[in-house]
């Protein structure tokens, strides 16, 4: 695969030689890492230059999650082909205001049989967190890129199909969130609506994700009651959540290993909240550095802009000071309508940018309003780690959600991990007489 890579502007806030040193060596270690891994990579078809992805015209008239267009796939770990029928399905959404637009899931159907007596659907929300489609699954997956595919390939081996969405709309509103629940509802709409999969509408739907993947999760869990009743969703599992943005004002402080990730942030939300004015706030600097980041993936965004000095690149003092930023941010923030289905939720307790103490009100809230919510709180790790060692007990929750437990059963495991100590967002009902849905906490030990 051809390797292309645009230029970055000159860096003059990094005042300390350290700094400049350390950020020259993530430049060119992102640089010599991505030339690697496009070698071990399928030449595919950019999105943007790919006609199956253009939106058609005269879609009001057509319901949302209606499919629109299909194409049979081959999805790749590599070069690899994995063991599964594989479709694109291009399907009818709506965007931020309420415009029809079209999306893109990805629909596989393992070649391994299922034990169970119904065979269930897994929609799987990859943390895509990009400016651009490059991370978009409909995409990596073709090209043997997609990151998070170990995880697919584990549902798959068990026999469950799985459908992934470009949830992120047609703008790539990195860190948006507002057509996100929209597009994962319509593309297991549109998943159960595409004859080759075999689908009807009992089938039971599992919903799981991680980070970005774990928002677009349980935004799609919150927003199912009011926009998609009829999908028979008996599970939703999301770890290393980001509940709300504003709590984790590390990533938009002066100087951060991270603050790539605001860069990010401050274009997609920009993009899809009109009330943000970043442009009006913006250096010739700041104008630059935007530019060049203006399709870049979060992981891009992060080597190529460390230790950033903010106030050579803004004319406000600071991120969260920008017009109709912090305004835009709440709206983001999860918990503000009631899942109906059974919850699993874990995190890392020492997760390095998200604050568990946020997930910890949010399982309160939660259960106050009657969700069934398990949680677990891994001591050990950070953000990357909890992803890894929450694997097997996501994957023995939504196995017995689906009518197939495994030979050993989330609730045996549950008992012999439990942490007989305090408990974290204890049951409101037993100290106040309110009302509070069931459920477990743990902590790995």
């Amino acid at each position: 695969m051809k390797y292309q890579r645009a230029g970055l502007p000159a860096r003059t806030d990094l005042t300390s030689r350290r700094k400049r040193m350390a950020a020259h060596v993530m430049v060119r270690g992102l640089d010599l890492a991505e030339r690697a891994i496009s070698r071990m990579l399928v030449e595919v078809t950019p999105p943007a230059e790919d006609p199956f992805y253009r939106v058609p015209e005269n879609l009001e008239e057509i319901s949302p999650g209606v499919v629109l267009d299909a194409r049979p796939v081959e999805a790749r770990g590599f070069r690899r082909v994995v063991r599964a029928d594989a479709w694109q399905v291009k399907f009818r959404s709506t965007d931020s205001i309420g415009a029809a637009t079209s999306g893109v899931t990805t629909v596989m159907i393992p070649r391994w049989p299922f034990n169970g007596s119904v065979r269930p659907m897994l929609s799987y929300q990859c943390a895509i967190d990009s400016l651009g489609a490059a991370n978009d699954p409909s995409y990596t997956l073709r090209q043997g890129n997609q990151k998070e595919l170990p995880l697919m390939a584990r549902a798959l081996r068990r026999g469950w199909p799985v459908v992934t969405t470009d949830y992120s709309g047609p703008h790539h509103a990195f860190g948006a969130g507002l057509v996100t629940p929209r597009f994962v509802l319509d593309g297991i709409r549109a998943a159960l609506g595409f004859e080759p999969a075999g689908f009807d509408a009992a089938t039971p739907i599992g919903l799981w994700g991680y980070s970005g993947g774990a928002f677009a999760t349980v935004e799609a869990v919150e927003q199912h009651p009011s926009y998609a009743p009829e999908l028979n969703i008996v599970a939703a599992v999301a770890g290393g959540i980001p509940v709300d943005a504003t709590s984790s004002n590390r990533i938009f402080h002066d100087g951060t290993i991270y603050s790539g990730m605001a860069v990010g942030n401050c274009i997609g939300i920009s993009r899809e909240f009109p009330d943000v004015d970043l442009t009006g706030v913006l250096t010739p600097k700041g104008r630059a550095m935007m530019a060049s980041a203006a399709e870049m993936t979060v992981e891009q965004l992060v080597m190529s802009f460390p230790f950033l000095q903010w106030r050579e690149y803004l004319t406000v003092p600071g991120v969260l000071e920008i017009p109709g930023l912090r305004n835009a941010l709440e709206a983001m923030r999860l918990g503000q309508s009631t899942p109906t289905t059974t919850v699993y939720l874990y995190h890392a307790v020492h997760d390095q940018v998200l604050a568990i103490a946020d997930v910890d009100k949010l399982v309160e809230k939660y259960r106050r309003e009657g969700v069934d919510v398990t949680y677990r709180r891994y001591r050990f790790g950070d953000h990357v780690i909890a992803a890894l060692t929450g694997m097997p007990s996501s994957l023995r929750f939504l196995s017995e959600r689906f009518g197939s437990p495994p030979r050993r059963s989330f609730r045996h495991d549950r008992h012999r991990s439990l942490d007989h100590g305090p408990t974290i967002g204890a049951r409101p009902d037993r100290a106040r007489g309110g009302k509070s849905g069931t459920g477990h906490d743990e902590r790995h030990v």
